[in-house]
Parts: structure tokens; sequence; C-alpha cells
């Protein structure tokens, strides 16, 4: 069982995605409209078609929103697996190698917080410290995030280093 699929992750309700929606900054706005033109351009559709389906699958509860994972966060990864079905296809078996450009390693990137988050289930202090990071948090604010002492919250930061670390070069 995934970190989405598990029932230890609460999920928004459907009057909370409607609002979350509802309530996107125009800065969000923004980075879903550049992730699904980054992700349009291998479908034979266009990148607001890509973002209306997102929506729908979203609201006719066809894809599920865990609580912890952010508005851009998911909604790129929504329609990155939309792109990537509608790729499928499109091509088949006949699909041309592209080169990766760094955006799209910075949209991967995104969608990859996910399984970041997920690695740290056993501890709830560490995934709490890894999701400020994600949001912005730094220095002075993440230690009071984290509600340990100097010492406390700099282990806990190694040992966030460390599995991450470890993921990734497992990966490579």
């Amino acid at each position: 069982m995934d970190a989405v699929t598990s029932p230890r992750i609460a999920a928004r309700s459907q009057p909370e995605i409607a609002i979350a929606i509802t309530q996107l900054t125009a800065g969000e706005k923004i980075a879903l409209m550049k992730i699904a033109r980054l992700y349009a351009r291998g479908t034979p559709y266009d990148h607001e078609d890509l973002i209306h389906e997102a929506f729908a699958r979203i609201l006719s509860g066809r894809r599920t929103w865990p609580r912890h994972i952010n508005a851009t966060m998911f909604l790129g990864g929504v329609v990155r697996s939309i792109a990537w079905e509608w790729r499928c296809d499109r091509h088949s078996d006949e699909t041309e190698p592209t080169e990766i450009t760094s955006e799209e390693r910075n949209a991967n990137a995104a969608i990859d917080a996910e399984k970041i988050i997920a690695i740290f289930d056993d501890d709830l202090v560490a995934r709490r410290i890894v999701i400020a990071m994600m949001e912005g948090a730094r220095g002075e604010e993440l230690l009071a995030i984290s509600g340990l002492g100097k010492t406390e919250y700099e282990s806990k930061r190694t040992k966030i280093r460390r599995r991450v670390e470890k993921i990734f070069h497992g990966q490579r």
C-alpha cells in the first residue's frame, strides 16, 4: 500500500476540495498552468484540457487529495498522471525518446515530494519538519515547528537528510 492509499493518511472531503480549488492563489494558478503546458506537449490535447480534466476527476472523487499535500503539488501530480494516460493512448508503443528539460525535472521533483513525505510515516516530528521545509519554512521557524530543543532538532535534521539521501542514492 503506498502513501496515497494508506488508511493512515486523511483525505480532504468534497466540500474542502471545492473550497481549496476556488481559493487557489494567482501564483498557484500560474504554476499549475506551467505544469499543464509542459505535460500537454506530448498529448493531442491543450493544457487547458488537462486542467479541466484534473478538476473534473478531483471533484468527482476519482482522485483522492491527501490533506498533507499542498494544492500545487497535488494538482500538478494529477495533471501529470492524466497527460501520461493521454500520451499512452496516443502513442501506444511508438514513443520517441525526448530530452528532459530542467522545467520537467522540477515538475517531477515536486511530484516526488509525496514519496519523501511518505518515508517519514513512522516519525511524525520528522514528517512535520519535512512538510514545513517543502512549504518554505527555514531556520528558527523549523525549530519552533518541531517543538524540539536545538540538539534534538539537529539530530532530527540529520535523520531526515540521511533517509532522503538513502532513497535517492538507491534510485541511481
